[in-house]
């Protein structure tokens, strides 16, 4: 999960609330099917968050497989232990651009919602290289934080939210040059798509709702926007809501990755 954002308990659970809402839950299984696991392979999920991606992995690869989570959340990791109920699904801290994992050690690697947050994006992508077994695969999935839609009747201070969230991350517009630094990594790249979010209501479950509450406190915490006008931006939402106007749209860029069998 994200690197750049702190989760004390109440977040976490707010983001496991966004995370079981319809939005993720499709983007979910759409990482599945793209993954196509197979019994008995190693993987290595970057940033797990709340664990319900490995936890899914863990159905498909069984028992003669494994699932290795990795965060650097300890409130997430904590939660996402206590619901593993297999012993070939674990948990562990970790810096995505440092693994302490061993050379060639996973099948499949994904990470989703995590390489925007990271400083040393080359590192990070030397990391997948080096930890995926030659012939393995892999997904990385970000955002560009420059594609979001968002309807307001105040533009001016829409658009002023979300330049500021842009802080959030390391780079808030990774998606447009990560495919490069994959290949740089000795990574060969075989596609790019991208998985749409698009709300049409404000309500619980909706991945932007979740977001709003995120973008919300980032924003407070930060101090480089009015109580008064976070108020006001956030109350708008669930006025356009009410007057059947809301709209909402991004999308998730998924890169989708394999390490040659021989050095490229």
């Amino acid at each position: 999960m994200a690197e750049g954002l702190d989760f004390n308990e109440r977040a976490a659970e707010r983001l496991e609330r966004v995370y079981s809402g319809a939005d993720i839950v499709a983007q979910r299984a759409d990482t599945l099917r793209r993954l196509a696991l197979r019994p008995g392979e190693r993987v290595l999920d970057i940033g797990s968050g709340p664990g319900f991606l490995a936890e899914a992995m863990a159905g498909v690869v069984g028992s003669g497989g494994r699932v290795r989570g990795i965060d650097i959340s300890e409130t997430l990791l904590a939660r996402a232990s206590a619901r593993a109920t297999v012993p070939w699904l674990s948990y562990g801290r970790g810096d995505a651009q440092a693994l302490d994992e061993a050379d060639g050690a996973y099948d499949v690697v994904v990470s989703t919602q995590v390489a925007e947050y990271l400083p040393d994006i080359d590192a990070f992508c030397g990391e997948l290289a080096r930890v995926l077994a030659p012939g393995g695969r892999g997904l990385v999935i970000a955002t560009d934080w420059d594609a979001v839609i968002w309807h307001s009747d105040h533009p001016a201070r829409m658009a002023r939210a979300l330049k500021l969230w842009e802080g959030h991350c390391a780079d808030p517009r990774l998606p447009r040059h990560l495919a490069p630094r994959l290949s740089a990594a000795g990574l060969a790249v075989a596609g790019v798509s991208a998985f749409p979010l698009l709300n049409l209501r404000f309500e619980e479950g909706a991945y932007s709702q979740g977001m709003a509450g995120f973008i919300a406190g980032y924003l407070r915490r930060e101090g480089s926007m009015r109580t008064a006008e976070i108020e006001a931006w956030a109350a708008e939402l669930a006025a356009l809501d009410a007057a059947g106007r809301y709209f909402f749209a991004s999308q998730r860029f998924v890169f989708e990755v394999t390490k040659p069998a021989q050095p490229m």
